[in-house]
């Protein structure tokens, strides 16, 4: 049982709520996918935005978590983003309903009354929050109400909210096609007011500039990957893509922050080439059944030299505490 408090408002987990295919043929992918994939079966490899960050970072502790199915421990980080995602989906099931009455209390210059009015979505818990939660939401609120009050309502909510997607692409590694089902669930969708859509994706880390907005921009490609792919086309085109950090001040991060960009910009266009050269690394490290450990060292916000290790629930199975990991190149953190 975890030692922290966890809270879900909503009707069903993700968990629950099962593929979610939009397709009969996607569908069929989906169970005919396995993050377990080796060359011979007749299934394919399956790969979340999760599964190809996991390999990026360590190959070993990848072929632990998706491989063998053993599960990472539980932390604080986990719990405290997993409660704050679950406010932010209930907070856009109900808050469409709210906003005609907000619109009245604005135009009767009651703007208080209309922040509180809008604020009473979000539920409370049964036992109060540990983790620092409270002040997450409630800076996440407050960006949610100044776009508010610039759009007066209008392409302010989101239209679409942990948005299943599902799409069957072909990674070719050394000549050869091998098929490989994507799968993830996007955090909300907003419209751009122009005929097209604005993928959001919301963090609990820290937000460091440049640093954080390089791993985001891959991330939201490989989300832009699936709906391409996958033609969603209620989603379709993506114009823009954006993060929200509204605890981004945390472990040496500058300040709570958001940002948004457009896609295919000079700033972003790498980011395609990046996802499908993070594609075929992992296609061939199953291909190959090539999961070394990584260990590295770092330099932490605090100036402290750490083991990229210390994050691991596998260091008792890895090989490579049997090396002196204190020899390993000192690096300087890029993405923690």
């Amino acid at each position: 049982m975890s030692e922290f408090m966890k809270f879900n408002p909503n009707k069903e987990s993700l968990q629950d709520r099962g593929a979610e295919a939009h397709t009969p043929e996607l569908l069929e992918s989906y169970n005919n996918s396995t993050y377990a994939w080796q060359p011979g079966m007749d299934k394919y490899l399956r790969v979340s935005k999760s599964s190809l960050n996991a390999h990026g970072w360590c190959g070993y502790s990848y072929k632990m978590q998706y491989l063998y199915r053993l599960s990472q421990e539980e932390t604080g980080d986990m719990v405290r983003g997993t409660n704050v995602h679950n406010i932010v989906e209930y907070f856009w099931d109900e808050a469409p309903s709210r906003i005609d009455e907000t619109l009245t209390l604005i135009a009767d210059d009651k703007l208080i009354l209309a922040k509180e009015l809008m604020y009473s979505v979000i539920p409370t818990p049964p036992m109060p929050y540990l983790l620092g939660e409270e002040e997450v939401i409630r800076q996440w609120f407050d960006w949610q109400w100044n776009r508010f009050l610039l759009t007066k309502g209008v392409n302010w909510a989101a239209v679409g909210n942990e948005v299943s997607a599902h799409a069957k692409i072909n990674v070719n590694v050394d000549g050869v096609d091998y098929p490989v089902h994507l799968r993830g669930y996007i955090d909300t969708i907003f419209a751009d007011g122009e005929g097209g859509f604005v993928l959001m994706e919301l963090k609990t880390g820290k937000w460091q500039p440049k640093k954080t907005a390089k791993k985001l921009r891959e991330e939201m490609q490989f989300y832009k990957l699936m709906l391409d792919e996958g033609e969603f086309s209620d989603w379709l085109p993506v114009t823009h893509w954006a993060w929200e950090f509204p605890r981004g001040w945390v472990n040496g991060g500058v300040k709570a922050e958001w940002e948004l960009e457009e896609v295919g910009t000079k700033i972003t266009r790498y980011a395609p080439k990046t996802v499908q050269n993070k594609l075929k690394k992992l296609v061939k490290a199953h291909i190959t059944d090539s999961f070394e450990p990584e260990p590295f060292n770092y330099t932490d916000w605090q100036g402290n030299v750490v083991s990229s290790c210390q994050w691991c629930s596998f260091m008792e199975l890895c090989p490579a505490w049997g090396n002196n990991i204190d020899s390993q190149t000192e690096i300087k953190l890029e993405d923690e």
